[in-house]
């Protein structure tokens, strides 16, 4: 009796050891479901979060097998696993994807264990790296309030060959209408540009007031106030002013991934002393965008 009750438990054992268990990861993260698929359709992407160059016996490609489904092809020691990964929208929130991850995984001595916990392991590192706005979009985003709101405001159309002198010749005029009108200017400069055509740029500059300056509707000049403690999103750079005129981009995607809307143009904040850089100068600038 008692060598039958061991053998059904030895038994039970052994099934135990080598019966697969099914595990499960799911990775959730704040961003739409395009942008999230990028990881995988785009191979630079998947060899950055999957990283099989930490190890030269290790391969990795991907394939699709339905809209919502890659199959990783993992390869390394004479190994090859497919694994299995859903991508797709969360469905109790929108603006959220989901990534899951089932494999099977045994107590036995089984090389491919080892292989389904690595990617285990890889895809929760890729969900917490998409929760950062530096792995996403290239630089730290934040969200804060508009604390300066008062602005003398000038726009002109120039050659763009003479956006940079023209530049400094605008903030000349403003400081100088600010001393005769008493307005305060408080050191504060902000700056936008449009691309009109391949000759021509419209620049549209303001300085920061601490006075209540009222200007008249035809005045060149105008007074204007941008609404104190609504939202802005901000990004700093430092570097050659040229790439900080075209950053501008990231913040708008950010905006669109995230279901921002636009409550004002967006602008440069100068943060280094001057104004009208020259596209190779280094400054410090922080890009800023009013939204909802």
């Amino acid at each position: 009796m008692k060598l039958g009750l061991i053998g059904l438990v030895l038994a039970v054992g052994l099934l135990f050891l080598i019966l697969p268990t099914t595990k499960e990861v799911i990775v959730r993260v704040p961003l739409p479901l395009e942008r999230v698929m990028l990881e995988f359709e785009d191979t630079a992407r998947l060899f950055r979060w999957y990283q099989p160059d930490t190890d030269p016996n290790m391969q990795v490609s991907v394939s699709k097998a339905n809209p919502f489904e890659f199959i990783l092809d993992h390869r390394q020691d004479g190994n090859s696993i497919p694994l299995h990964i859903v991508v797709s929208p969360d469905t109790t929130d929108s603006k959220v994807t989901k990534m899951v991850y089932r494999y099977a995984s045994s107590l036995i001595n089984d090389p491919g264990n080892d292989i389904k916990a690595y990617a285990a392991v890889a895809l929760e590192h890729l969900g917490d790296s998409l929760k950062r706005t530096e792995y996403v979009y290239g630089y730290k985003i934040v969200t804060t309030t508009v604390v300066d709101s008062s602005f003398l405001f000038l726009s002109k159309t120039v050659p763009a060959s003479l956006e940079a002198e023209e530049t400094k010749k605008i903030y000349d005029e403003l400081i100088a209408y600010a001393e005769k009108r008493n307005a305060g200017y408080n050191g504060v400069r902000i700056f936008y540009r449009q691309v009109i055509s391949k000759n021509e740029t419209a620049l549209f500059a303001s300085i920061g007031v601490s006075n209540y300056t009222p200007t008249g509707p035809d005045e060149k000049i105008q007074y204007k106030m941008m609404p104190y403690g609504k939202k802005l999103l901000v990004m700093d750079y430092e570097g050659p002013y040229e790439r900080a005129k075209g950053l501008f981009s990231i913040l708008e995607q950010y905006k669109q991934d995230n279901a921002l809307v636009s409550m004002a143009i967006p602008f440069i904040k100068y943060v280094s002393p001057g104004y009208g850089f020259t596209d190779s100068q280094v400054v410090k600038v922080r890009i800023s965008y009013p939204v909802f």
